[in-house]
């Protein structure tokens, strides 16, 4: 018995370096490290690590897997992407998720700062917060939500709510979800949840052509427990709430509204060093707009406090889920990279379509036949016209002949037939990676003008719009617009 284990081991160094040689012909330094340090601990005398793997199992409880099968604590066993996820209990370091995901945010991370936030718009008061905001040089953010309080939807230039969307974010405020009509997520079903923020998310796309990753959830709640804040997580949102409550909702009148005002100063310290604040207040309330704001920034100015988006607020890039603020008075568009289009598989079951979406098809939907540009099916011009997608619906037709096309989804130009002239978009068309609409440039000066489109500097189709000047606008020192970049947290179109 003795000889035979004398033979075992001697025969380890064979066994050791069979084994080695078969990590290194897989080419990765992670598993001759692993296979190291597990052949280290066994000479050592410690307890023998459980492999794993494929056909053998997972490791222990806080352990990862190697590439080479073995079970351990350290980089080798843990980094990704060599670590085995499927047999490592989450402890690989690619299943770590990141900072602030599938928790609520209730508070600033940095002290002085104060974030104020309004759901529930765009209304018909919006318009007077954005005013006081602006004479106070506050930027804010807003929760919007698609469809509440019987006023339309917001991506619906009948309205006026794109309008005024658009207002908020040239003006540098901040833009986030607050669902499409303002449900309940926790006592939602999977399917109304689904709907409560994907619907939000094509409204958004629909007018900016990307969409914003914070959402409050109505109420302040999405808990755990229901799946809606793992569902939130899963589509990548920071779910905000916060830590300072004006109860606006409850005391909207002249003579109520000094509850109000009391609730948030006695809510907010006169020590700005050491303390930091989300506030919830409503922009569709009629007394928020012409009282509670303005008493709010006297408030936090007095105290030493300093105003800024949520985003900002929690030590993040503005881009990081919102968009990034540049000194431009052009707001440049994200264009899709060029897809392979596969055929047509199936109807839509949730209003997306066209080669992105798997390649489903809007004929015959409730939402309409025509499948837009930005792979959304709808029944309207901005759907059926310049940009439709014919291999996944029905489009209208047109010749070079035919009148050109007002354009009411922000492309332009001949490829689409369209023009920019009497659009919300404004007035050139320019080719910025694709023809699409875009404001007269602002000069330097402090003075009105009349600027021609290629003033600007950017190349610009002259026959959209049939004239070479554009509208006299009122010309600023400076003007922040939002651009969208690719690898940004938001979605691009």
């Amino acid at each position: 018995m003795k000889s035979l284990t004398l033979l075992s081991l001697a025969a380890l160094p064979s066994i050791v370096f069979a084994h080695d040689f078969m990590v290194r012909r897989k080419g990765a330094e992670f598993n001759i490290a692993a296979r190291h340090e597990h052949a280290s601990a066994q000479s050592e005398g410690l307890e023998k690590r459980a492999s794993c793997g494929k056909d053998i199992g997972s490791c222990p409880k806080g352990q990862c897997c190697s590439a080479a099968g073995y079970c351990g604590t350290t980089s080798p066993y843990c980094s990704s992407p060599q670590c085995q996820m499927d047999y490592s209990n989450g402890n690989c370091d690619g299943s770590k998720k990141p900072k602030d995901l599938d928790v609520y945010i209730t508070n600033c991370t940095t002290p002085g700062t104060f974030a104020l936030t309004f759901d529930d718009g765009p209304y018909k008061y919006t318009d007077q917060v954005l005013d006081v905001l602006k004479q106070n040089n506050i930027k804010a953010t807003f929760f919007i939500t698609g469809t509440n309080l019987g006023k339309g939807q917001i991506d619906d230039e009948t309205t006026g709510w794109p309008k005024i969307l658009r207002r908020m974010y040239s003006e540098g405020h901040q833009l986030a979800s607050h669902t499409w009509s303002h449900q309940d997520l926790t006592a939602s079903t999977d399917e109304v949840r689904q709907q409560q923020i994907i619907y939000n998310e094509m409204a958004f796309r629909n007018i900016f052509g990307f969409f914003p990753k914070y959402l409050r959830p109505p109420y302040g709640t999405c808990n755990r427990v229901s799946g809606c804040l793992d569902y939130a997580t899963k589509l990548g949102y920071h779910v905000i709430n916060w830590n300072l409550d004006t109860k606006d909702f409850e005391n909207n009148t002249p003579d109520k509204i000094q509850t109000s005002k009391n609730t948030f100063s006695n809510g907010v310290s006169t020590n700005a060093k050491a303390n930091a604040y989300i506030e919830l207040s409503h922009d569709v309330q009629e007394q928020t707009a012409y009282n509670l704001t303005a008493f709010m920034i006297k408030t936090i100015k007095d105290r030493g406090y300093r105003a800024v988006p949520v985003g900002e607020c929690l030590e993040m890039p503005v881009r990081t889920g919102t968009l990034l603020i540049l000194t431009s008075s052009l707001q440049c568009l994200y264009t899709a990279p060029l897809l392979v289009t596969p055929s047509p598989t199936a109807a839509t079951k949730d209003g997306t379509c066209g080669a992105k979406n798997g390649g489903t098809k809007c004929t015959g939907s409730k939402w309409g036949d025509c499948c837009s540009y930005n792979s959304f099916c709808g029944s309207t011009s901005g759907y059926c016209d310049g940009g439709c997608q014919i291999d996944f619906g029905k489009c209208n037709k047109w010749t070079t002949e035919s009148a050109l096309i007002v354009s009411a989804n922000g492309l332009c130009g001949d490829k689409y037939h369209q023009t920019c002239k009497g659009s919300t978009y404004g007035d050139c068309c320019s080719k910025g990676g694709n023809w699409t609409c875009q404001p007269l440039a602002l000069s330097a000066n402090n003075t009105s003008t009349q600027l021609s489109c290629k003033s600007t500097g950017l190349d610009f189709e002259s026959n959209f719009p049939n004239t070479a000047k554009c509208s006299t606008r009122p010309v600023l020192t400076k003007a922040t617009i939002y651009q969208p970049l690719s690898d940004d947290p938001f979605k691009p179109v």
